[in-house]
């Protein structure tokens, strides 16, 4: 969640459709939620993007572009009748698009959340497809965005879905360097900013290598983090942006901003009998962050099936052959926070957070960071 899924979705839309792309397309959109259980329904809810049905004058207009109304009678008698998969393989027949579409463009069938109904889209996606290939229709196409496994689940249900998808994009966090360069560029804009409005505002240095380290560099959570450091700095106004300023932002995500989410995962995970074995994943790994949990170690502690389950339900990632890494870091905060057994101890925790983050770069890592932060004191070379 709050990754950037529907964010690069919608770009992508904006590019197809010739914001920045000579390639052009027309597109809708769709969310799906979790009532959607059957084809239809998944059926409507693309037909409800780019159909307009008027039952009382039996009569439906196509919306892609200028309004086209459709001669078909049978597109409004299967919609009426709740057969909305078939209305909607009516729809896209080749009469109907090349009127709406030139004979460069594509019609972008686009659709959100669809970890909300992974089944359902599977069959919707392998009939559209089926329908397109007998009729020689060769310009639709869908993009599909939602929390992984999605695509396993859709997959599992109809394994031919594989050879359709030209190509999968994973949301991956960004390397330290690259996560350290975003801060940096950013708090240095809202320095900037400040002193343009008369005030004065300095940033602690360290607190670029703390952002990065407890983000794990997923932009999601630099943003989350960055953004709560800057609109609450009022709340402790010395005009620096340090590391009491971080716990202040650290307790706000997890108790308030996102409070919902992290409570959401750890009742999810005491359902299902997996919480003490992340507690004990997380017992056993170093002080530091991100979180790096050794693969072998971690079969030890609590075995494959749990391994694999915190996997499928993404709490955990395989970083590579040796290690296991956290999805968001913040679980593991709100583990640690909520351990607390009173205000200090809570208090003292959250010192310890800002402390590991702080002390888990590597001397390379300092090094390039200071590269950042004072390019004048480096040679064009070592640059």
């Amino acid at each position: 969640m709050g990754i950037g899924k529907s964010s690069l979705l919608a770009r992508g839309r904006l590019m197809m459709e010739g914001f920045a792309s000579d390639r052009r397309a027309k597109s809708v959109v769709a969310v799906a939620n979790k009532d959607v259980k059957t084809v239809d329904q998944a059926a409507r809810l693309l037909l409800e993007r780019f159909v307009d049905f008027d039952e009382v004058q039996r009569k439906a207009r196509l919306k892609i572009g200028s309004i086209l109304e459709l001669e078909s009678g049978d597109v409004l008698r299967f919609f009426a009748e709740g057969r909305h998969m078939a209305a909607l393989n009516r729809v896209l027949d080749d009469e109907y698009l090349r009127r709406v579409l030139s004979a460069d463009e594509m019609l972008v069938l686009a659709i959100d959340e669809a970890d909300k109904a992974p089944v359902p889209l599977a069959q919707l996606i392998r009939t559209v497809v089926t329908h397109t290939q007998h009729e020689g229709i060769k310009n639709v196409r869908f993009v599909v965005a939602g929390v992984s496994p999605f695509f396993q689940e859709m997959v599992n249900e109809d394994p031919g879905i594989a050879r359709f998808v030209y190509q999968t994009i994973s949301m991956e966090p960004m390397s330290r360097f690259d996560a350290a360069d975003l801060v940096q560029t950013k708090l240095a804009k809202v320095v900037v900013d400040a002193e343009r409005k008369g005030l004065r505002l300095r940033v602690d240095q360290t607190l670029i290598h703390r952002i990065v380290a407890l983000s794990g560099g997923h932009p999601h959570l630099i943003q989350l983090l960055g953004s709560h450091l800057i609109e609450h700095e009022e709340d402790d106004p010395d005009g620096v942006l340090d590391a009491h300023d971080m716990t202040n932002a650290l307790r706000r995500i997890a108790y308030e901003d996102r409070a919902r989410v992290y409570t959401a995962t750890l009742h999810m995970l005491e359902l299902h009998g997996f919480l003490d074995d992340l507690r004990t994943l997380l017992g056993a790994t170093q002080q530091g962050f991100p979180t790096r949990i050794g693969r072998k170690g971690a079969v030890l502690e609590v075995g494959q099936v749990s391994l694999q389950w915190l996997v499928d339900h993404n709490i955990l990632s395989v970083l590579d052959d040796h290690y296991y890494g956290l999805v968001d870091e913040f679980n593991r905060v709100r583990l640690l926070l909520d351990a607390a057994d009173s205000p200090r101890e809570g208090e003292r925790l959250e010192r310890e957070l800002i402390e590991a983050a702080s002390a888990s770069f590597s001397s390379v890592e300092d090094r390039l960071i200071d590269r950042i932060d004072h390019p004048e004191d480096y040679s064009d070379e070592d640059l």
